[in-house]
């Protein structure tokens, strides 16, 4: 937990930007079967082989595998619990993100009532304007900053692959 609170501040302050973008599929299609179909999964599939690689975090939505860790779905001891406060906050910091595209661009909050193609081009600009933003330093206001906590849930699902890398950072760090 300490190396947690070291960097707590860190994911406070630091303005993240998007690096990847695929708004092709409906808002219906699950975030894994998008993430399993990406040219993303595909690369770490194909070149992903240490620890040194780094890793992918997702909720109990996703399969935990060597290059994507998940929470436990029952923690069994003090540092698993820690693990999956650690996972918890990490995720929360990447969602306060979407909150705050979100509230930069607010067509972004509901329904846009375009066709298919054109949404999609108006997401990845609202990406693009994003990471302009960030990088020309635009402020934010962070007032209506939503509750991250609350999208939270664990429910794991996956295979066995990736458990033992997930054991092995918990038993390292926590």
């Amino acid at each position: 937990m300490e190396l947690m609170s070291e960097y707590k501040h860190l994911w406070k302050m630091r303005p993240w930007k998007f690096i990847n973008i695929d708004a092709q599929w409906p808002g219906s299609t699950h975030d894994s079967h998008v993430f399993r179909t990406s040219e993303v999964c595909t690369f770490l599939e194909e070149n992903h082989r240490a620890v040194e690689d780094g890793y992918l975090i997702g909720d109990s939505g996703y399969a935990c595998s060597r290059f994507l860790i998940t929470p436990y779905l029952h923690p069994a001891n003090l540092s698993e619990e820690a693990f999956n406060t650690a996972h918890r906050r990490t995720r929360n910091a990447v969602e306060r993100v979407f909150g705050w595209w979100k509230r930069r661009f607010h067509v972004l909050h509901s329904e846009i009532k375009m066709k298919p193609a054109k949404v999609c081009k108006i997401i990845g600009a609202c990406a693009i304007l994003h990471n302009i933003a960030i990088s020309l330093k635009e402020e934010m206001d962070d007032e209506d900053e939503e509750d991250v906590n609350a999208a939270v849930h664990l429910a794991y699902r996956g295979p066995e692959d990736g458990r033992a890398m997930r054991n092995f950072i918990t038993r390292t760090y926590f």
